[in-house]
């Protein structure tokens, strides 16, 4: 009875239309994943002694699945880890790492490689990240002539090949390895330092182009601190002071899509970006909870479906801006016609996921405190431009005094700021 109870309350606590995970499979080299629908977002992280590969999906399973692995998988385990999040853990008999995650249809594919046991340390290390899901439900749609209003390079999205990079190591079956005799050579090569990435090709030429946008404005004053003030003041001072350090070191040009206290639409946010051919956006708020105790920063890109409750009512709260001013959402920001085909959102979405993880490398720079996980998932109006990789920051909760008081306060906006700059430069420009 205990046990049933308890089913019916995860199944209650997940988002009703979650897809639900119903078979796993190990082959050589991969893990495949088979849910009753779409599995919109994961994220994913390694743990040591034993090794294991731990995987978080938006999803559903129940009841919990098992399954045999193959070559250096022993076994894959799933079962609810929290509402709306299922947890597959996959038991290694050696080091392996997550190459790429492909999703096609209702499946999601883990691509496998052996990794060396400094490599898999440091994937330890690291902790939980956002795992890119790749999409390619279906043939491509017919060539989309290329307008003022939407065109994408074509090598969107792709990081430029750096040079000299080995290649993955693929999986081996057992047997080969086995077999191997002990090889003299060169020791393997350190992981390629974070530090190093590649740059974004602008769009629209010379140099990368970010757009920052300070949330709420003019009569639509956001929430309220416990001190008294506005998140509209927040959003402001942080996005003035972010685009100051960024033009004065000039790697990057940038765009304010507010640089005084007035309203904007939601709509008219997304536009000015995707009219300027951004090659980044980003929108700036602060957090409310009735809960006085909840504090920190987070971060969120795009899906239909939330990573958790607390997002969801976000979602719902941060959409209802335009309803302060009057605005119809569905005439100012009207949903992109068949042209503009998913395949162009989901190659957005993976770049958007890239920039969240470098975001939080230039947060945790500058000492600043996150809400439990960092980067969540939720459908907000400002990040469905379906060719400008965008991310949400809630810079903190304005409700908690400690956060209101760093929020208000000249460094702690510089610190963010500071933060958000690196992460920006870091992302457009690979330095």
């Amino acid at each position: 009875m205990r046990r049933l109870l308890l089913i019916l309350c995860l199944l209650w606590a997940a988002p009703l239309w979650a897809a639900r995970i119903i078979a796993l499979e190990s082959q050589p080299g991969r893990v495949i994943i088979t849910a009753d629908g779409p599995l919109p977002a994961a994220q994913a992280f390694a743990l040591s002694d034993p090794f294991r590969l731990v995987v978080d999906f938006v999803g559903v399973v129940q009841p919990g699945l098992s399954a045999p692995g193959s070559n250096s998988v022993s076994t894959l385990r799933a079962a609810m880890f929290a509402p709306g999040t299922a947890r597959l853990v996959i038991d290694l008999k050696a080091p392996v790492i997550i190459r790429e995650a492909r999703a096609q249809g209702n499946q999601v594919t883990l691509l496998l490689e052996r990794a060396p046991p400094d490599v898999f340390a440091a994937a330890v290390a690291r902790g939980r990240r956002p795992l890119p899901l790749l999409r390619s439900d279906g043939p491509p749609p017919p060539p989309t002539p290329a307008t003022g209003s939407f065109s994408l390079p074509t090598d969107f999205g792709r990081p430029r090949p750096a040079p000299d990079k080995p290649e993955p190591v693929p999986e081996k079956p057992v047997a080969d390895v086995a077999a191997e005799k002990p090889a003299v050579s060169s020791p393997q090569p350190p992981a390629e330092p974070a530090a190093t990435r590649s740059s974004v090709k602008s769009r629209s030429g010379g140099k990368p182009l970010v757009v920052i946008d300070a949330g709420h404005g003019g009569k639509d004053v956001g929430a309220i601190a416990v001190t008294g003030g506005y998140e509209k003041d927040i959003t402001l001072a942080i996005a003035r002071e972010a685009a100051r350090i960024l033009r004065e070191r000039g790697r990057v040009r940038v765009k304010l899509t507010r640089d005084e206290d007035r309203f904007i639409p939601l709509g008219g946010r997304v536009r000015i970006a995707r009219d300027a051919r951004a090659d980044l956006f980003i929108s700036i708020h602060a957090d409310s909870a009735a809960n006085d105790q909840a504090r920190g920063a987070s971060v969120y890109t795009l899906s239909a479906v939330a990573s958790d409750a607390i997002a969801e009512r976000l979602a719902a709260r941060e959409n209802k801006a335009d309803i302060i001013g009057g605005v119809n959402l569905g005439v100012e920001a009207p949903e992109v016609g068949e042209i503009m085909v998913d395949l162009a959102r989901r190659a957005t979405n993976n770049v958007s996921v890239q920039f969240a993880e470098t975001l939080q490398d230039g947060l945790e720079s500058e000492e600043v405190g996150f809400r439990g996980e960092f980067h969540h998932f939720a459908a907000f109006a400002v990040l469905k431009a379906p060719d400008v990789p965008s991310v949400l920051l809630e810079s903190g909760y304005v409700t908690n005094k400690a956060d209101a008081e760093r929020l208000f306060s000249g460094e702690g906006r510089r610190r963010l700021a500071r933060g958000i700059a690196r992460a920006i430069e870091r992302h457009l420009t690979g330095k």
